[in-house]
């Protein structure tokens, strides 16, 4: 049976003048991101979908690197 895993970012660059789909990681984010990466759960996973905000494109981006895959984005999966 497949398992989901839901992976929020971590920690964002908070900026007034900056739409909040467009708000990337902090560098505490960041790190928070790369500390994921030795999760004995992370080598399960086969497929990486990201909303098209940028913070979540940055997260997923971190994992993708890591174990080799692609990024998928759907553009209708975000807040609301």
């Amino acid at each position: 049976m497949p398992i989901l895993y839901y992976v929020t970012h971590p920690q964002v660059q908070i900026d007034a003048a900056v739409p909040v789909p467009e708000w990337g990681l902090s560098d505490i984010g960041r790190v928070r991101a790369v500390a994921m990466l030795d999760r004995p759960w992370l080598g399960s996973i086969r497929r990486i979908v990201s909303s098209a905000e940028r913070k979540a494109i940055e997260t997923a981006e971190i994992l993708a690197r890591h174990l080799h895959l692609a990024v998928e984005v759907r553009e209708r999966m975000h807040e609301k």
